[in-house]
Order: C-alpha cells, then sequence, then structure tokens
C-alpha cells in the first residue's frame, strides 16, 4: 500500500475531531440537529483550516444511515464518501472546472434525486476560480436547488466571489488555528506516529505553519523524513531543512547593530546567507521581536523572553521604531527585487547609520533643552521674585514658571518687570479659514521636511518673545502645539485638541501668528491647525493614495493654487 501523507492519514473523521473552528462546529451540530439544513453554504478562509474537511463530514452528517446529524464512518455512506466514491457525493475543484460549460453540466445533474442518499451535496472548492459566465449560469440553481440538493462552496479568496452568489448562500469565515490547537493537533499525531519530540522543534513547526493545519502537518511530514532518526524530531533539524535562524543568531545581529560593528555585521550576515535562510522569513522574525520589544517596553512590565530583555536593554524606543520602519519598507522591496540578500545586507548596515542619526537628535535636544534653561535663568534674573516662587521646583520650564506665577498674582503684581502676564486677548469666535482635504493632500507633497526640521529646533526660540505682552498670548497658544506640515507659504500645526487648533484657524488671529512667527524664520507666512483626528484622518488618506499611486506629483503643484482664505 502506498505511504499517505500525515494531512489525510489524520483528516478529521468526526465534529469532534475537528482543530480550531469550535464556533462553526457547533453551529453546523445545531443546524442538523434542529433540520435546519440551508440548500447552500460558503466557507471562506486561509488554507488548511479545514474547509473541505468540515465539508464532507457535513455531506455525512446528512446522509449517514444512522440518522441525520451522525457520523459513524461504518455504515456504507459514511465509508463511500470518505474514500470519495460515493455517487451522491460530487467534489468539483473549480480551479480546473471553471468554465461555463462544466458548471450547465452541474445543473443538468442537479435535477436527478440521489442514488442511494437522503441528500446529493457537491462541494465546490476554490470556487472564486470560476468564470463569470459560470457564477452567471450558477445563480438560479444555487438561489432555488432541488430540495434534496445542497451545495457547500470553498474558498480561500472571498472577494473574488461575486456578490450575487454570497447573498444567496450561509457564510462560515474560517480561522486560522493558534498556537494552542496546533500544538495539540501535532502531539496528539506525533503519539499516534510513536515518536518522540523536542518541545522546541513543536514550537518552531507551529511558527512556520501560520495558523494553517495541513501545513503544520505536512511540515511534521517532511521533517520526519529528513530526520536522522524517525523516533526523534529536533528543533536543529527544522533550523536546518527550511532555513531558519535560531534566536541567538537573530540577538547576535542585534548586539551587532548596538555596537556599530559593521565588519561582524556583514560576517555574521553572510553566514546567514552561506546557509540559504528565508530573508523574508529572517525579516519577519526580526520584526516580531522588535514589536513584542516595543509592546514591553511601552507597558513596563517586565518580560520572560530573555531576548526581548536584551533587546530593550540594546536600544531605545525611537530606535526600536526607527529599526521597525525600515524592517517594514525592506519586506516591500524584497517582494520586486532581483538581488533580496544584498538589499538585506545594505538594510542592517543602514540601520546602524540611522541609529547614529537618532543618538545626534537626541544630543541635539539636550541642546535645546540646554538653552531653555539659559532662558529661564535670564528670565529669574530680570523677575527675582520667581526664584522665591520656584524654588521647590528642581527642573522647572516656562509653562511650569506661567502656572506657578499665575496662583500667585499679589505676589506677582508686586514684580517690577511683568514678562509674561498679557494685555493682548486670542480672539475665540469668528470666521475661520477652512482648507480641503483635497489642498491638505498638496501640502503634504509639498512639505519640505528639512525646513520642518529645522523649525521645529527653532521652536523654543519663541519663548524670550512672551516679554511682549501683546504676542505672550499667542506665542503660548503656538507653543502647545508641534510643527506638522511646512511650505513656502504656509505653517500646518498639529494640536491634541480641537478647541485649541480652532483658535489658530480664526481669521482675526492670523495677522498676530504670522507676526510671531515671523520672529523665529524671518518671514510672514500663514497658518493653519488640525486636531488629533484632523492629523491622523491625513496621514491615513496620504498612505492609500499612495498605495494606488494617485498622490498628485509635487513638479506639477503650484502652492499659489492652494487659496488660504
Amino acid at each position: 500500500m502506498s505511504y499517505l501523507a500525515l494531512y489525510r492519514k489524520y483528516r478529521s473523521t468526526s465534529f469532534e475531531e475537528v482543530y480550531g473552528q469550535k464556533a462553526i462546529v457547533k453551529t453546523l451540530e445545531n443546524a442538523l440537529k434542529e433540520n435546519k439544513i440551508a440548500h447552500a453554504y460558503l466557507f471562506s478562509g486561509p488554507r488548511g483550516t479545514g474547509k473541505t474537511s468540515i465539508a464532507r463530514l457535513f455531506a455525512k452528517a446528512l446522509n449517514c444511515e444512522e440518522g441525520i446529524g451522525n457520523v459513524c464512518n461504518h455504515c456504507s455512506n459514511c465509508k463511500e464518501i470518505s474514500e470519495g466514491i460515493s455517487p451522491d457525493v460530487i467534489e468539483i475543484d473549480a480551479a480546473s472546472n471553471s468554465g461555463v460549460e462544466e458548471i450547465r453540466n452541474l445543473i443538468e445533474r442537479v435535477k436527478y434525486a440521489p442514488t442511494k442518499s437522503r441528500y446529493k451535496v457537491y462541494i465546490i472548492d476554490e470556487v472564486h476560480m470560476l468564470t463569470a459566465n459560470a457564477f452567471n449560469a450558477l445563480l438560479k440553481t444555487l438561489e432555488e436547488p432541488p430540495k434534496n440538493v445542497v451545495f457547500i462552496l470553498c474558498t480561500t479568496e472571498l472577494y473574488k466571489v461575486l456578490p450575487t452568489i454570497v447573498s444567496r448562500c450561509q457564510r462560515y469565515e474560517f480561522k486560522k488555528l493558534n498556537d494552542e490547537d496546533l500544538t495539540s493537533l501535532l502531539i496528539n499525531v506525533l503519539n499516534k506516529e510513536g515518536i518522540k519530540y523536542e518541545k522546541e522543534a513543536i514550537e518552531e513547526i507551529v511558527e512556520l505553519a501560520n495558523g494553517g493545519a495541513r501545513d503544520a502537518l505536512s511540515i511534521l511530514d517532511q521533517l520526519i523524513s529528513f530526520s536522522s532518526s524517525s523516533e526523534m524530531i529536533h528543533a536543529k533539524d527544522i533550523e536546518s531543512l527550511f532555513g531558519i535562524t535560531t534566536k541567538k543568531e537573530k540577538i547576535t545581529l542585534f548586539e551587532l547593530i548596538k555596537n556599530k560593528d559593521y565588519q561582524n555585521l556583514i560576517a555574521s550576515f553572510n553566514n546567514l546567507i552561506s546557509k540559504n535562510v528565508d530573508l523574508t522569513r529572517l525579516i519577519n522574525d526580526l520584526l516580531e521581536m522588535l514589536k513584542n520589544s516595543l509592546i514591553a517596553n511601552k507597558i513596563k512590565s517586565g518580560n520572560d523572553d530573555l531576548y526581548v530583555s536584551l533587546i530593550i536593554k540594546y536600544f531605545n524606543e525611537k530606535e526600536i521604531s526607527n529599526m521597525i520602519d525600515s524592517l517594514l519598507d525592506l519586506t516591500k522591496e524584497l517582494k520586486i527585487t532581483n538581488n533580496p540578500s544584498l538589499l538585506t545586507q545594505l538594510t542592517l548596515i543602514k540601520l546602524i547609520d540611522s541609529n547614529k542619526e537618532i543618538i545626534e537628535e537626541d544630543r541635539k535636544k539636550k541642546e535645546e533643552n540646554n538653552k531653555e534653561k539659559v532662558i529661564i535663568k535670564e528670565v529669574v534674573k530680570e523677575v527675582p521674585v520667581i526664584k522665591e516662587v520656584i524654588k521647590e521646583d528642581k527642573n522647572p520650564t516656562p509653562t511650569s514658571i506661567i502656572n506657578t506665577i499665575s496662583k500667585l498674582d499679589p505676589i506677582f503684581e508686586n514684580s517690577k518687570k511683568d514678562i509674561f502676564k498679557s494685555d493682548g486677548e486670542i480672539v475665540k469666535e469668528g470666521t475661520s479659514y477652512v482648507l480641503s482635504q483635497d489642498d491638505l493632500i498638496k501640502l503634504t507633497v509639498l512639505s519640505n521636511k528639512e525646513a520642518k526640521r529645522e523649525l521645529m529646533s527653532r521652536w523654543k526660540l519663541l519663548i524670550p518673545f512672551k516679554k511682549d505682552s501683546s504676542l505672550a498670548p499667542y506665542i503660548e497658544l503656538l507653543l502647545e502645539g508641534v510643527p506638522y506640515l511646512l511650505t513656502d507659504t504656509i505653517l500646518v500645526l498639529s494640536y491634541n485638541l480641537s478647541s485649541r487648533s480652532k483658535l489658530i484657524n480664526i481669521k482675526a488671529n492670523q495677522a498676530k501668528f504670522k507676526e510671531c512667527i515671523a520672529k523665529i524664520i524671518g518671514k510672514n507666512i500663514n497658518v493653519y491647525a488640525l486636531d488629533r483626528v484632523e492629523s491622523t484622518n491625513l496621514i491615513t488618506l496620504y498612505r492609500n493614495l499612495d498605495e494606488v499611486k494617485k498622490l498628485p506629483k509635487a513638479r506639477e503643484l503650484n502652492i499659489n493654487d492652494i487659496k488660504f482664505e
């Protein structure tokens, strides 16, 4: 007898043996119990998650000689369905029978009653492969088939199935199996086969299978054949067979990036290439480790994974985010490049360089903070009473000084020089500027990133100009925002609160805001503001247009076409 692949040998023979689709199984069992049999079902979901297996089980439950809802696997109907020779359960591969003629022949056969069963069941696999004409030919029969006929359509690409077909079926969405279900399945099969295993080997197979039961069993089948001893499977065999890098090898890459060790980073990468590693899988694994590290760093809790803890130790949050962005870009490039190893090597080298830039940015921020401290010292000199007011504040900021003084008006009023108090007021109601989404997209395309970075580095220089009491409230409001987009004529700021961004956009305030900005960039430009929700929506729209290649070209745009009025 020829060898039977594990995924066929251990195909579910009853609903109780199905892994990972409990909700679907329960729904179908209840329908059988209450005799509420639909005329058409649509099973959709990733490959290897049990669509065809459950379709066959449902066909058995409809036709078992022990009664509807039973799957005895002993009667002639159950045996014939299991062996694929039942005259009343017809399985059709739509990939090879996609034409309208094949569907017309099927429709002709539907008219005939079952030979020996209660129901004639048509299981159409990969139904999305049918042509449009074939779908249309099937429509009427699918909507009103003979009472003893049931259609079960299976697909891995639901979006390709015509909506008119979907609407005529009961739809069941199959999910990827979770790690626990896949682990249970593999251990059950290994125990039945009498094969010992390493725990790490099971974990590797589960990771490779990515939620697919059939993939997991196929990998296990291949691994058993590869292993030097069929009585034991080892994690190292999986790494050799599928070109997987160990966690130690991956953390070594991160360590070399942290140490800025170009030479050994290249040598380690070349060693991985010589072992024929799967580069796409390697990058996805690195991204997974970085993601876990970022989450652990965000929630500030301990992590049991030693390697995650090491990454948190090696890099700060900004560096981790930067590496994630770079590797995500690499995953896109790997799909179209002819030289993936070169591209990956260059990206790893760039990770060192970009992290150097982050360190330099942090240094510049420290310098800016130091500048701010100098400004605060100057303020304290000009208003000696402030020194007494804030003496308990070890790290005073301009905002904290203002907040402290505002609570002590009588003391502050005695000061000889009032450098914060304002006699000007921001207009809170009135006609506002409104830029359309189309204009905002154009501004995003035209925005000068380098000029924006320069402006952000100067942003705190607005603080000293609060000495001018007529500008103080306007500068305070500007300092609450963050430069978001900058062109030659328009600055767009981002605010957490819509109530603050609305004040910026009131026309009556515009002249003062332009005067304030001119203090630090040397020219008058219009000022506009978005709140957090508007900023997020703009980013999403920009990315969506970029993905479908519908962003306007900068060279085709004229900033003067954007009317700020």
